[in-house]
């Protein structure tokens, strides 16, 4: 098995692996060198730079949703005070809606009437980046044809060819946090 030796002669660590030098080096290396763990720090880095920012732009997209979602009862009101005057409200106590003060949510400040057009005022737990921020929500009517349902145009969205959008917007977010579940 291993040679034998006198009591007092050093070991040599060759005699015990059999002078297999590759299993002696792997026995003293253990871990990672810092060089393989600086590759995967960089590695887990990038992800993160990745993940994040789309992460926040979801989370901005469904706070504006959720800013639409608290405006459809008011969008409701505005449809049926059309189908009864084929008008549209100038204010908030025209539309028999509370002042816009009294119109929040979790992430709504104020929610203003005018000429017809919703006007949504981000606040409140919306995020920093979207706080004092307006989103518009517009009626959009057919042209010459007052019987026609009132469909909402949703931030800068224009109407299709034969239909008109009725008030003014005054969206100043991005587009693209615009929800596309916004649309009728």
């Amino acid at each position: 098995m291993y040679p034998s030796r006198q009591r007092d002669e050093p070991v040599l660590l060759s005699h015990l692996f059999h002078n297999d030098a590759l299993y002696f080096l792997a026995m003293i290396r253990s871990g990672f060198s810092l060089l393989e763990l600086m590759v995967v720090v960089a590695i887990v880095a990038i992800l993160a730079m990745i993940a994040v920012p789309s992460y926040l732009f979801e989370r901005q997209q469904d706070e504006v949703a959720s800013a639409y979602r608290l405006a459809e009862t008011v969008r409701d009101e505005i449809s049926d005070y059309y189908y009864t005057t084929l008008s549209f409200p100038a204010d908030n106590s025209e539309a028999g809606l509370p002042e816009p003060e009294q119109l929040i949510g979790n992430r709504v400040t104020r929610i203003e009437i005018e000429d017809g057009a919703i006007h949504i005022t981000l606040g409140n737990k919306a995020a920093q980046s979207l706080q004092g921020k307006t989103v518009s929500l517009r009626p959009a009517i057919v042209t010459d044809s007052p019987n026609s349902p009132v469909s909402w145009l949703c931030g800068h969205e224009q109407p299709v060819a034969g239909m008109e959008a009725v008030g003014e917007d005054r969206t100043d977010i991005n587009q693209g946090l615009i929800p596309v579940s916004c649309d009728n």
